[in-house]
């Protein structure tokens, strides 16, 4: 009896989806773990190598913790992608189940061609948390995968500011602790993001109950207005770091750069019809302010090399297109001169150091 009931609690327990195993993705795996009664975690692996080094480190994932400390978390399922197919570990039949809880970490760039190869377990019961930077994922899954608003998943905003880096596959260091904020994206028939109703409930609140990952549930204006503090901040620096194979502290040697581009910013958020009429916008996106938030972090990272920089420096393509991408496109809709974001889009589209 206590076997059979003890399979059956396993059988319930909500699980989550983590595709995108970088430094985001090892954090917020490792996260899930601290939750009290934590759900089944499976990591989906897009590679056969990815697994083999899995099994190298263990079968879990060790992060350093913010004092020194070393913790650690085993007990993942796995899936493995193979010849268009996904597979688990623990069995030797294709994955087809449903996914009702996912949580995106892979680079902006890689969002559409990764949640293809999941599209047909993507149900509109499912849940999708993109956890990742930059902005206008979401509108390219939605044009590319999901078109149709009847069948589409629900979807969670969230914004990491927490500072972590890779150490190798698996081995994660937390370097800063911050926070995680969290929003659900209104659907057409729901502009309430505070109810659990239209989807996405579960990982709204088991997320803020992991200690370390510092998760906050909040309405959708809320939660869209601290992603694009989080974009005016990165569409100044990743590029022009980028442009000058620099860390951050070469960033205070362009304040007339950083007053334009920010001025550029502040009106196109102004004029943002999903902000019309909410209240502190005003003076949150003010110029003066973001200017103090830029500054604010610079302060504090002049040695970072952000990720821009790392991308040209390997060839790989930046996530710029979801950066100062973003702002150009949004200006347009709106009616906002866009031409210093444009311009550093065109410079790093047009630039590589490998």
């Amino acid at each position: 009896m206590t076997r059979n009931y003890s399979k059956l609690s396993q059988a319930l327990r909500p699980q989550i989806h983590v595709l995108g195993l970088g430094s985001i993705g090892t954090f917020t795996a490792h996260g899930l773990k601290d939750i009290p009664t934590p759900p089944k975690v499976t990591l989906l692996l897009h590679r056969e190598s990815l697994y083999e080094e899995y099994i190298r480190c263990g079968g879990g994932i060790t992060l350093r913790t913010l004092d020194g400390g070393i913790t650690r978390h085993d007990g993942y399922d796995v899936e493995v992608y193979k010849s268009g197919t996904w597979t688990s570990t623990a069995a030797p039949e294709p994955a087809i189940e449903t996914i009702n809880n996912l949580i995106v970490t892979v680079k902006a760039t890689q969002t559409v061609s990764a949640l293809a190869a999941l599209k047909s377990r993507l149900t509109r019961s499912s849940t999708i948390l993109f956890l990742q930077n930059g902005c206008g994922m979401i509108d390219d899954v939605n044009e590319q995968l999901f078109p149709d608003p009847s069948t589409r998943p629900n979807y969670i905003v969230g914004v990491i500011s927490h500072g972590v880096t890779l150490d190798s596959a698996f081995n994660a260091t937390h370097t800063g602790a911050a926070a995680i904020s969290l929003g659900r994206v209104p659907t057409q028939s729901s502009r309430d993001t505070t109810e659990e109703e239209g989807g996405g409930g579960y990982m709204l609140t088991a997320l803020p109950r992991s200690p370390r990952l510092a998760a906050t549930s909040y309405n959708y204006a809320d939660v869209l207005q601290i992603q694009l503090e989080k974009l005016a901040v990165n569409a100044f620096c990743n590029p022009v770091c980028a442009l000058h194979n620099s860390k951050n502290a070469i960033l205070f040697n362009f304040p007339d750069l950083r007053r334009e581009i920010l001025s550029e910013i502040s009106k196109i958020v102004l004029h943002l019809p999903e902000l019309a009429g909410v209240p502190g916008v005003k003076e949150r996106f003010c110029v003066e302010r973001l200017e103090d938030t830029v500054n604010g972090i610079l302060d504090r990272t002049r040695e970072t090399v952000c990720s821009m920089v790392g991308d040209l420096r390997a060839g790989r393509e930046t996530e710029v297109r979801y950066i100062n991408g973003y702002w150009v496109r949004r200006g347009r809709e709106v009616g906002v001169s866009v031409a210093v974001n444009e311009g550093l889009m065109r410079d790093i589209e047009q630039v590589s150091f490998k």
